[in-house]
């Protein structure tokens, strides 16, 4: 596939600067990819005669999210409404794809003092470290960052994040935000969401001027914040300016989470661009500074030593290790990144196998969509749920469901959205549970206040407006102080 997709199929979103590193890809870029001699298909999956092939259907503009499944359901069929739900996401319709139409979190909270909106999506730079869980260190639980790093590209600059959702997860989120009291108010406090509701949360690069995006992601154009310095003597932070840039982004990365028969905690998918990062098999990946990979990915440099002082550095740190210079908006040093995980650490019968081979049958059908799809160059990692109908008030224990009730893929992280809590060998079980539950905003000491536990707290978005949300800050050490660019001409 070609170098870029055309932005003129798929048109701009509004995206959010998650704590992630981007280096820039090289000539000599690999494919992460799966199909090696230790992933055999599972004979039985994918399961359906022509599954593959019917996942054009999902492009039609009428196709809704696929919301059945049994309670009796296998891995195998969980991982397949992964990719019918990320192709239903990403059709292209009316010339930019399906989740681009939904609505995003500025639509919940009206902000006066915002820079007017264009028809571009719109990028903004959110860091937060939050609650650790008991006997874990300090990690963020934002819905798009996965802690208070940022990851840093080659090209200095850093991912950034959108989020998106269907219209009854927006209904039933803006009447039950934090911010206007209702969380607490709500007199019905099992107000949620409802069957075939989804939100998607994708991860974009910022390609330098002249750059060229990684082979066959799909690229748009967005509006990204202007960063500044924000300086209190020696103390440092970056922070919007409330200013913004048109630039070209590509599509790195994609959280698909939808709500189906029995499974009300949503099943929660990730997705990622072939090119991003050297992957390893599930619980294999140690630190090692004599191995290396020979080649550039989109967030590695070739020869990188895989030690803990070269990959996988945290940037959200006290002191501050981080410069960043308002005069080009860049980032130093930059971040190396591997997939610890390729499938998601999924320890479900065959689990690793039945991935693989979803993903090479959905590749090839992909490859066969209209307009040589850019769907075709992305991996599914995996899918984690919990047990059919736990996550309901008429179950016992409801409200302490978390990371450790995960099923399917006990480690999944988004390397472009979870760079720094993978899980290594030894060490597995960080999954998006870790951060999405019912007790997400009730932690008393770390919050402003504990709030009540509440099912609908498994959404972040909840939090938008309010103390609770992920603030635009990182701490940095003095560097370029420029006075902030000037807004993109509309």
């Amino acid at each position: 596939m070609g170098a870029i997709f055309k932005s003129k199929v798929w048109q701009g979103i509004k995206l959010v600067a998650l704590a992630v590193s981007v280096p820039t890809l090289l000539s000599s870029c690999k494919d992460g990819g799966y199909g090696g001699k230790d992933e055999v298909a599972a004979a039985s999956c994918p399961e359906g005669f022509g599954w593959a092939e019917g996942l054009q259907a999902y492009l039609s503009p009428t196709a809704t999210m696929p919301t059945a499944m049994s309670t009796s359901a296998d891995d195998c069929l969980f991982n397949q409404w992964s990719w019918e739900a990320f192709v239903w996401a990403n059709a292209p319709i009316d010339g930019k794809p399906r989740f681009l139409g939904w609505q995003v979190p500025d639509d919940l909270i009206a902000d006066p003092d915002a820079a007017p909106r264009t028809t571009l999506l719109r990028l903004d730079a959110h860091m937060k470290p939050v609650h650790p869980g008991l006997g874990s260190s300090n990690q963020d639980n934002a819905i798009v960052e996965a802690d208070g790093s940022m990851l840093i590209g080659q090209n200095g600059y850093p991912v950034y994040a959108s989020i998106h959702m269907t219209p009854n997860y927006f209904a039933v989120t803006k009447r039950n935000l934090i911010a206007t009291g209702a969380y607490e108010s709500n007199p019905n406090q099992d107000d949620y969401f409802s069957l075939g509701d989804a939100i998607v949360k994708a991860t974009w690069y910022r390609l330098a001027d002249g750059e060229t995006a990684p082979a066959g992601t799909y690229t748009t154009q967005a509006e990204v914040p202007v960063l500044q310095n924000n300086c209190n003597g020696a103390n440092c932070a970056v922070v919007p300016s409330g200013k913004y840039e048109v630039v070209t982004v590509a599509l790195v990365g994609m959280h698909v989470v939808g709500y189906v028969d029995n499974h009300p905690e949503f099943l929660w998918a990730t997705f990622e661009h072939k090119l991003n990062a050297p992957m390893f098999a599930d619980n294999s990946f140690t630190f090692d500074a004599n191995a290396s990979n020979p080649g550039n990915f989109t967030f590695y440099k070739a020869g990188t030593p895989y030690s803990q002082p070269a990959l996988l550095v945290e940037t959200n740190t006290n002191p501050a290790t981080v410069t960043f210079d308002a005069a080009t908006g860049k980032f130093a040093p930059v971040t190396q990144i591997v997939q610890m995980n390729q499938t998601g650490g999924d320890t479900q019968p065959n689990g690793p196998s039945n991935i693989a081979a979803i993903n090479v049958a959905s590749q090839k059908a992909a490859s066969n969509f209209p307009n040589n799809s850019p769907l075709q160059n992305y991996n599914l990692i995996g899918t984690a749920w919990f047990k059919p109908n736990t996550y309901v008030t008429t179950a016992a224990g409801w409200q302490n469901l978390n990371q450790t009730n995960a099923v399917g893929a006990i480690s999944l992280m988004n390397s472009t959205a979870e760079t720094f809590l993978q899980s290594a060998k030894g060490k597995q079980g960080n999954n998006c549970f870790e951060c999405h539950s019912a007790t997400s905003f009730s932690y008393a000491g770390i919050q402003p206040k504990a709030l009540p536990v509440r099912r609908i707290a498994i959404s972040h978005l909840i939090a938008v407006g309010s103390a609770y949300e992920v603030p635009n800050t990182l701490p940095v050490t003095s560097g370029g102080t420029a006075p902030a660019k000037a807004a993109p001409k509309k």
